[in-house]
């Protein structure tokens, strides 16, 4: 059963589910003078704790961002330039964790699952250094227990002496980093060899760290300056999104040795994998394709999946097909040590010992749903839940506009219904309307590209005059588009809402505003209407469909 909860450092409560094998209540907040040492004391029967090592590591990098942090912010009070992020988080002094830090770092010690769903751009960066923290502490503690068993084995290798040994999996990899695009990849992997301490010189290193930079590097400080102007004029949200390179097929493996760091290492070598879900998909594929690889995966411990609502952005069933197929039998033995097995390994139930870690900027069915069917976590999950204050808020006052909200269903209707009734309502009340009063200048904002061909269908056939613009329309197409609109050569533009995550257009010559489902996010409802005010505004009409 659910229960709310209060937790300190977090901006909200969160709902808490105790698991069979956990602890019975989420895991307190590290205190102002507790050590990074003193994360998962309840225990977690992994190796307690964070290494020495990692925290010690950990708190020298965090001086070193806290240094930056206060050198940019003493810049821009200078120059008067607004502070990216906003200022920055106080640390404490023993463990060098922020205050939203220390509420994260015991939950994920505890290897419980967590889905937090209201990280925002200025907590960006410490969110990825949690992240990175935990899987190099979990790949950092797996090593140590299989370098000590190995020492127990061979001091008593000729002694009649049963040595406990079940430390492994069938593969080697442990973890796997699920990220949206190579830019988040970049940042996650360099905030990652910071702090592993076999990557620090002189005594340690990295190879192919030039390869890394090269395949995805931000570029040069001029395309750094270019990306920096472009996309700080939308917003810092965007900003942090599509700074840089912003290709999403790619997969590392990294490889985490106690002299060296290899990466882009074999995935039967890494013990991390840093990919996107279309990279992995590629080999993974779906059950029954021919070629299909997923032996690579059936070890893994630790799931992360950061920037959940970006990644929806995408193709939502490439990250499903690459969680569906962890965790299963390998078809191969790949060098197993089968005596060093963990027990759940050999009764085929370790997909319930892996830990999934999800974050977000916002709560979504579709994220709900993925976390409900495929984390199996037993160790309890804990999920936040914000009141959202609502963005009808941040439309311009000064707009003359007539907002209407279309309930379409009774809360007893079942979701099947929904698409149809949508449809429906779409065609022969708002659109019908549409047409009897000779209205021009419409936006209409479809959720996905499914609805978007079916009012194209729709528009076609009713003979309308309109144009689209999509996330696969060219750039000469949308600029076609949008000069067409602007003149009243087309009456209707038909957006989805994947084009304006990407593009975040300002789009002229809006006068009235259909919005076919409520926005995923709830900055767009109020960026979209705010376009009303490029033009004459007298007599504008917003409306949205809505089931429930």
């Amino acid at each position: 059963k659910w229960k709310r909860r209060e937790t300190d450092g977090l901006p909200c409560g969160v709902l808490w589910r105790s698991g069979p094998l956990g602890p019975k209540e989420p895991p307190a907040a590290l205190g102002e003078d507790e050590p990074l040492t003193g994360a998962g004391r309840l225990g977690s029967g992994r190796g307690a704790g964070i290494s020495k090592q990692v925290a010690e590591r950990f708190r020298e990098t965090a001086k070193v961002t806290a240094a930056r942090n206060a050198a940019r912010a003493t810049r821009a009070d200078r120059d008067g330039a607004e502070l990216l992020g906003g200022k920055p988080p106080a640390r404490a002094e023993a463990s060098g964790l922020t205050t939203l830090q220390r509420s994260l770092v015991p939950l994920l010690s505890e290897y419980v699952d967590v889905q937090l769903s209201n990280r925002t751009e200025a907590e960006a960066e410490q969110v990825r250094e949690v992240l990175a923290l935990h899987a190099v502490n979990h790949v950092t503690r797996s090593r140590e227990t299989i370098q000590a068993h190995n020492m127990k084995l061979k001091k008593n290798k000729d002694k009649d002496v049963d040595v406990p040994a079940k430390d492994q999996g069938f593969t080697r990899c442990k973890v796997v980093v699920l990220l949206p695009c190579k830019n988040s990849a970049w940042r996650f992997i360099k905030t990652l060899l910071a702090l592993t301490p076999s990557a620090q010189a002189p005594k340690g290193r990295v190879d192919s760290l030039r390869k890394l930079r090269e395949g995805f590097g931000p570029g040069t400080k001029d395309e750094r300056a270019s990306d920096r102007k472009r996309l700080l004029a939308v917003g810092q949200d965007h900003f942090e999104r599509f700074e840089g390179n912003t290709e999403d097929h790619f997969r590392v493996g990294i490889g985490m040795h106690s002299k060296y760091v290899r990466l882009f290492a074999p995935f039967y070598a890494s013990d991390i994998i840093v990919a996107s879900p279309l990279g992995l998909k590629m080999i993974v594929k779906s059950p029954g394709d021919k070629g299909r690889e997923t032996d690579f995966l059936t070890s893994v411990e630790v799931v992360i999946i950061d920037q959940m609502d970006y990644l929806q952005m995408q193709n939502v069933e490439h990250l499903e097909t690459v969680l569906a197929a962890m965790n299963h039998s390998p078809f191969k033995s790949r060098g197993a040590d089968f005596t060093r097995l963990r027990d759940p390994y050999l009764d085929n139930l370790h997909k319930f010992t892996r830990q999934t870690v999800m974050v977000s900027a916002v709560a979504t069915p579709e994220a709900n749903a993925a976390m409900a069917r495929l984390g199996f976590g037993l160790r309890g999950l804990v999920k936040t839940c914000e009141a959202h204050k609502g963005s009808i808020r941040k439309v311009l006052p000064t707009l003359h506009l007539r907002a209407m909200f279309h309930r379409i269903l009774p809360d007893r209707a079942s979701l099947e219904e929904v698409d149809q009734a949508r449809f429906d309502y779409f065609k022969d009340k708002l659109y019908g309307r549409v047409k009897q009063t000779a209205q021009t200048h419409l936006l209409v904002v479809v959720p996905t590209y499914l609805e978007y061909v079916k009012l194209r269908a729709l528009f076609n056939k009713e003979g309308a005059s309109w144009v689209g613009c999509t996330e696969y329309s060219s750039i000469g197409d949308v600029a076609r588009a949008r000069s067409e609109f602007f003149h009243g050569r087309k009456e209707v533009l038909v957006i989805t809402e994947r084009f304006h995550f990407y593009h975040r257009f300002r789009l002229r010559g809006v006068h009235h505003m259909i919005f076919y489902a409520p926005p995923l996010f709830p900055w767009i409802y109020p960026e979209l209407v705010n376009l009303l005010s490029l033009a004459d505004d007298s007599g504008a009409s917003v409306a949205v469909i809505y089931a429930r």
